[in-house]
């Protein structure tokens, strides 16, 4: 393929030929086939050549989980534009450095987050028209004196046309813009379709954001160029999500560790059963094993740890068959994608060796447009360095140990985020946790931590439960005692010195 954005559409109107009267996609305000996908993207993206939208320009989507968001993406791809996913959670400084980074044309967008959205664009650029898009939900928000025309800026050299941006968090608060081209996605669809092997036949449930990447990689590619059908929810409601998992189309589910809790802790009169379910996912957090064996124990099926991120798509999932056997594990490589994990000088590790996790695939990005890390781009010769620490095991299974980044270094001593983490999420009155390492007074680095309680506790009885379990340069120095972690606006736990008041 040419690899421009435009691509893609021809692609989807290609693959829907001979189930164009198939549902598509269905969200609580209703649902759409895939030949009405196409004629409403088709009407959304006229609606945009006429305020200016052409091949080049940076579009911003910005919407929750309804039905809107398909066509909406494909209208903007019709236009051979580029596909900026915003979080509708992001404030003014966001938008102000995306709006530096990508140099956005124009914004898509409805309902509540078009408000958001309008109203912090306002805020950082004085006025911004909303042009409704006739016969739908959608707007186009216009902010004063925008050229339409405006093309991408700060587009490294040598990378391919661009169809899509992820947008991630940053340890600076400043979104990484992560340029992903046409044969990106269709590879990141293709990878998914492949390993879980979806068909017309499947059913993807979402109650995970479409405009990340979880969402978006797992459940909205695999419905435009795989033809299986998805069903979004924008809020998770434990209940209606235990309604929707009994139905028996459902086959594969997006969840989050803090959904599996939830449904684990919640009273029912009888266990649905959810024996149907191929797939039951987890990502975006580590999962416990301890959870793993709560969920077998009540619902009788198992939970499949997902690992993947923004720059790389989807990397491993683990097995049905499998998990039980080893629920540290977050499984096997997905199709067409190759781990390795390597030493300090670039060498493969042996089995049971732990180094950096590289990741190669035709779905790996080709590099950051914006908020690039200072240091050496983790983007070489086709792979992704992760920074994530692990190791395969003589089976092939990938267990992640930590963070090259966040490894604590007290006293000399190293100390891992992830191992403090596990310990504190052991006690029985502790749902979560983060830690950090955080400079002392003295210039030395201290262990730091926050947790999110679920029981009575005081931070007395999580240091003596610390001292118990952990090395003494690893017990926490500093412990905050919360309601819920704070998270970053892609929903990811998000800490800094001062979260803890330091």
């Amino acid at each position: 393929m040419s690899e421009r954005p435009a691509d893609l559409w021809r692609v989807f109107e290609a693959r829907i030929r001979g189930f164009s009267n198939a549902l598509a996609i269905r969200s609580p305000e209703g649902e759409l086939s895939f030949g009405a996908i196409r004629s409403a993207a088709e009407h959304v993206a006229n609606r945009l050549g006429e305020v200016g939208v052409g091949e080049g320009a940076v579009v911003g989507l910005s919407l929750s989980n309804t039905v809107d968001f398909a066509p909406a993406l494909l209208a903007a791809f019709r236009c051979s534009a580029t596909v900026a996913l915003i979080s509708p959670k992001y404030r003014a400084s966001e938008l102000q450095a995306i709006e530096d980074g990508i140099n956005p044309a124009c914004f898509v967008t409805g309902g509540a987050p078009g408000r958001h959205l309008q109203g912090e664009l306002a805020a950082i650029g004085g006025e911004v028209t909303s042009v409704p898009i006739d016969d739908t939900r959608l707007s186009v928000l216009l902010p004063r004196n925008r050229d339409s025309t405006r093309r991408l800026v700060g587009n490294p050299a040598g990378l391919s046309p661009h169809a899509l941006i992820k947008l991630t968090s940053g340890s600076t608060g400043v979104p990484k813009g992560i340029g992903l081209s046409a044969s990106n996605l269709l590879a990141e669809a293709e990878n998914v379709i492949a390993t879980l092997g979806l068909s017309h036949d499947d059913q993807i449930l979402a109650p995970v954001p479409l405009v990340h990447s979880y969402g978006f990689d797992l459940g909205l590619l695999p419905m435009l160029f795989g033809g299986t059908s998805l069903v979004v929810r924008d809020a998770f409601v434990p209940r209606r999500i235990l309604g929707d998992l009994e139905q028996r189309e459902t086959s594969v589910f997006l969840g989050i560790p803090s959904i599996y809790r939830t449904l684990v802790d919640i009273p029912v009169s009888a266990i649905p059963d959810l024996s149907h379910i191929r797939y039951l996912l987890s990502c975006t957090a580590p999962l416990r094993p301890e959870l793993i064996a709560a969920f077998h124990k009540k619902f009788h099926v198992p939970i499949c740890q997902h690992y993947g991120s923004s720059e790389t798509g989807a990397v491993t999932t683990h097995s049905p068959d499998r998990v039980l056997d080893d629920p540290t594990s977050v499984g096997r490589p997905m199709r067409n994608v190759e781990v390795m994990v390597v030493d300090e000088r670039g060498n493969e590790q042996p089995p049971n060796a732990e180094g950096e996790v590289v990741v190669s695939s035709g779905a790996v990005a080709g590099g950051y447009l914006m908020g690039a890390p200072p240091e050496e781009s983790p983007f070489r010769d086709g792979a992704y360095w992760s920074g994530d620490l692990g190791f395969l095991n003589e089976n092939g299974l990938l267990h992640l140990t930590g963070r090259k980044s966040e490894i604590i270094n007290v006293g000399g001593l190293k100390v891992s985020p992830r191992e403090v983490v596990d310990v504190l999420e052991r006690h029985s009155a502790v749902e979560e946790a983060a830690v950090i390492g955080i400079e002392s007074a003295s210039g030395e680095e201290i262990v730091c931590a926050i947790v999110a309680a679920c029981g009575p506790i005081a931070v007395e009885d999580i240091l003596a439960y610390c001292r118990d379990n952990l090395a003494d340069y690893k017990v926490p120095r500093r412990i905050e005692i919360r309601d819920e972690l704070p998270r970053g606006a892609t929903g990811k736990v998000k800490i800094t010195a001062g979260d803890l008041g330091l």
